[in-house]
This record gives C-alpha cells, sequence and structure tokens, in this order.
C-alpha cells in the first residue's frame, strides 16, 4: 500500500462523505491523505471561489493530524488534469496513490489521457453499489489495461454536492462538518434562494417544509442520475414552492386562476401554488410554474420537469408506501417508464382509497396508458 493518498476533487463544499473516504484510505495503511482542491475543474464549475473553497477544507479537516492540503492547482494556473498534476505531486510525495470514488472510474475514459494517468499511480477506488454493473465493467476494462486498482471494501453514503449546496438555502446542513457549516453561513456561500426559502419556512408546517427538502433533493438527484439535463435552479424552485399554498385558502383574485372544480379537495394547493409562486415569489419562469400547476394531478402531455416534480414529490425518501422501493430503481432504469409507474401506482391509491378523481389525473392515465 502505498503511503500518501492524493484525493482530488472541486470540494464545493467538503462534506462528510469526503471526510469518511479519506479515514478509511488512512486505516487501510496510508500514512497521510493529501487534499488537492481544483483550481478551475475541467469537468464542472465551482460556485464558490478556490480562497473559501480552501478556507472549508481548512475548517472542517483541523481536528484530523493526517490530513494535508495541497494548493498545487490554484499555483499552476488554469485548467489541470490529472495526467498532469500527479507527476509533479509523486516529485513531492513519493510513492502516492490517487483516490477517486466509482463514478470517477466509470467516467475515466473521460479524463484527459487516461491511459497515461493508469500508468502514473495505482488506484485506490470507492465503489459505487447503485451503478454496480457499470462499476465492475469500468473496473475489468482499465485492470485490463494494465491499471493497478485497489478496491476498497468502504461504500460511502452517495453524497451530492449538488444537492448539499442547493439544500444550504433551506439551512439544510446535515452531512456538513459543523466547522464548514458555520464558515458557509457566516459568508453567506450558496445562499442565492435562501430569502425565498426564509418566506416558505414562515409559511408551511415544520413537516412540510421537511417533506419540501426531501422532495428538492430527490429532484435534484433524479435529474442527475436520469441524465435528464434540465436547469437545476429551475428543477430547486419548482421543488421548493411545490407544496408553497398548503396552509392557504383562496383569495379572491385568484378566482380566475384556480379551477371552480378544485376548491376545497386535496389538488386545490397545485393551481394555488403557482399563483403564489408568481406574485408572492416573483417567479416568473413558465416551466417551473407548470410543474407546480400539475404536480398532484399530472396532465396528460407533460414535459421532464412537470414529470420530474410530480415523482420526486411522490418518491422522497420519507415515502414508505408499498412498492415505493420498487419504483425507486425503475425510475433511475428509465425515467419515462418509472413516470408512468408513479402515475398508474397514484391513481391505484385513489381508486383503492374510494376518492375523487380529479379530470386531470384521470386525463393523464388515458393518454400514457
Amino acid at each position: 500500500m502505498a503511503k500518501t493518498g492524493i484525493f482530488g476533487g472541486a470540494f464545493d463544499p467538503l462534506h462528510d462523505s469526503h471526510i469518511a473516504m479519506a479515514e478509511k484510505a488512512l486505516s487501510d495503511g496510508m500514512d497521510k491523505i493529501v487534499f488537492v482542491p481544483s483550481g478551475i475543474p475541467p469537468h464542472k464549475s465551482c460556485n464558490v471561489s478556490f480562497e473559501d473553497r480552501i478556507e472549508m477544507l481548512k475548517k472542517g479537516l483541523s481536528d484530523h493530524d493526517n490530513f494535508e492540503i495541497s494548493t498545487i492547482e490554484y499555483e499552476l494556473g488554469g485548467t489541470n488534469y490529472a495526467c498532469d498534476v500527479i507527476p509533479l505531486l509523486k516529485k513531492k510525495y513519493g510513492d502516492i496513490m490517487y483516490i477517486i470514488g466509482g463514478d470517477s472510474l466509470i467516467d475515466l475514459g473521460k479524463w484527459k489521457n487516461p491511459d497515461k494517468v493508469i500508468k502514473l499511480a495505482p488506484l485506490y477506488v470507492f465503489p459505487r453499489a447503485d451503478r454496480d454493473e457499470e462499476f465492475e465493467k469500468a473496473l475489468s476494462f482499465w485492470r485490463a489495461k494494465g491499471a493497478d486498482v485497489t478496491v476498497s471494501d468502504f461504500e460511502p453514503k452517495a453524497v451530492s454536492s449538488t444537492c448539499v449546496r442547493y439544500l444550504i438555502n433551506m439551512d439544510k446542513t446535515d452531512g456538513i462538518p459543523k466547522k464548514v457549516a458555520d464558515y458557509i453561513m457566516k459568508k453567506g456561500l450558496y445562499r442565492k434562494f435562501a430569502g425565498m426559502a426564509e418566506k416558505l419556512k414562515k409559511e408551511v408546517l415544520e413537516k412540510t417544509y421537511d417533506h419540501i427538502a426531501r422532495t428538492c433533493e430527490c429532484a435534484l438527484r433524479l435529474n442527475f442520475e436520469c441524465g435528464l439535463c434540465l436547469d437545476n435552479d429551475k428543477v430547486f424552485l419548482a421543488a421548493m414552492l411545490h407544496d408553497c399554498a398548503k396552509l392557504r385558502s383562496r383569495q379572491p383574485h385568484d378566482a380566475s386562476c384556480v379551477p371552480a372544480d378544485c376548491v376545497g379537495s386535496e389538488v386545490e394547493h397545485q393551481f394555488l401554488g403557482a399563483v403564489i409562486a408568481e406574485k408572492e415569489y416573483g417567479v416568473n419562469d413558465g416551466e417551473i410554474l407548470s410543474a407546480i400547476r400539475s404536480h398532484c394531478t399530472g396532465k396528460p402531455d407533460m414535459n421532464a420537469i412537470e414529470k420530474l416534480i410530480f415523482c420526486a414529490d411522490m418518491l422522497e425518501d420519507a415515502r414508505d408506501f408499498q412498492g415505493v422501493d420498487r419504483l425507486r430503481t425503475l425510475i433511475r432504469e428509465d425515467f419515462e417508464r418509472g413516470f408512468v409507474a408513479c402515475l398508474e401506482k397514484s391513481y391505484e391509491y385513489l381508486v383503492e382509497k374510494q376518492c375523487d378523481i380529479y379530470p386531470l389525473t384521470q386525463q393523464a392515465v388515458d393518454y400514457y396508458q
């Protein structure tokens, strides 16, 4: 086992899963772990400055004697690639091992000069069970090409940095070291929509707010995992405001926007929510408003963001109805099939409970069947 583990990444921000991975590498025989924050990442953009990312690393790693931070990529300037940086790190640290996650191994072919990378240093890789088939295929491929790959027996909790950043707007900092969270709040980092979230928190029940946060996380994850490539700001706003009218009653000025046949029903809040999102939260994007307006009932010929919010509301982590795990698996395998299955499951529930079925729901089921 190599003595020094090199752990690169954006660390935008550092979260508990990063630390758990580094601690596991230490326990497997490495003497120290060097965190190498990217200067200008080649495959993504960072949301805060390099200086802020360094400060978050310093605070988050301050209690770990065997963790070190390297600013080599910032010092080099420009966009840097592993094939260029690893030789410099080997020169400084000697015997190294390059630490990556399972997703990175799967995507290694997209890196610059991957054949060179695998010859520069042995790889220490954390598996991804939710992408097990892809991971095993990539592992076999790179080993056949001569890569020295050690697969950790520790599967870190899958944490999406995108979800972490957006949920900070809602004061949800679970999964972030406390010192890092304190720094983020003090500096106001990642809080583009914090004002809207603060207003929402005053308008709905605590349990509704928590459900909304879980729906946001689910929607953002599905957007990535299903390859939808939707604008994350739009996804977050639609999910965050989908239940903004839960405790509200219709006002006279809303009459033309809320169908008369839904007043007093379980689905009224989706129509009223779109009105409130526009008039009180300043949302004027038609796709966001339409996703809010159809998240309970569905409708014929839905677009991707409408389907996404409908499904995320139904599949967020606290939902535990019979068959929910099958739906979560199905939608990740095939988003369109998963959506139709969610719509059918929702319809079956209404029929079993002998609930009134709103016309839009019936029309949606007929359309997709």
